[in-house]
């Protein structure tokens, strides 16, 4: 009878560190120096700092201008919002921060929008006598 693994009792697995078979020697002199492991990975890519704080993308900011304010510039405060996100996670670090710039910008021009309007609105309300 022909057996796949061999008859059994019969040990197949030759010298190995498991069978407790081979011996290596003591190691003579000093112990090596650990090796240096690091716990972090690189996020945005070769030549950019690896601890930098990336560059804020303002999202929740434009989504708020956007509601509450004025329609067309908060849309694009929030198209630069999103660009910064990706272009972080691309690895794009100047791409990221120009695109956080402008929707910084687009963000404080949609608050200025839309504090004009609702001002505006208010006064000439207050003004109408009422009607």
């Amino acid at each position: 009878m022909a057996y796949p693994q061999g008859p059994p009792g019969e040990d197949w697995g030759g010298d190995t560190p498991w069978t407790g078979q081979s011996q290596q020697p003591p190691p003579t002199g000093p112990p090596p120096p650990p090796q240096y492991q690091p716990h972090y990975q690189a996020q945005y890519g070769p030549g950019y700092p690896q601890y930098a704080k990336p560059p804020q993308s303002y999202l929740v900011p434009a989504v708020l201008v956007t509601l509450f304010c004025f329609l067309p510039t908060g849309i694009a405060a929030i198209v630069f919002a999103t660009q910064t996100n990706a272009k972080v996670s691309a690895g794009d670090w100047a791409g990221a921060e120009e695109a956080s710039k402008k929707a910084k910008l687009w963000t404080f021009i949609s608050l200025g929008v839309g504090l004009f309007v609702g001002v505006i609105v208010l006064v000439s309300s207050a003004a109408g006598g009422g009607y």
